[in-house]
């Protein structure tokens, strides 16, 4: 079963363009993942923030 496209807020995109790029696109297969589990149809920028703040090391 293929996976539909999902949809990204503007400022989730935007949030996007500064993960660096070899990194960007298991960054935004995650964000996909998640908004799917979550029963979301888009990335959200809220969305973004929570698995940023969640995977940066402190």
């Amino acid at each position: 079963m293929a996976k539909s496209k999902m949809r990204w807020e503007p400022e989730a995109e935007a949030m996007m363009k500064k993960v660096p790029f070899f990194v960007r696109p298991l960054a935004k297969r995650k964000a996909e993942e998640a908004a799917r589990q979550r029963g979301m149809d888009a990335v959200t920028k809220a969305l973004v923030e929570e698995l940023r703040d969640a995977n940066m090391p402190r």
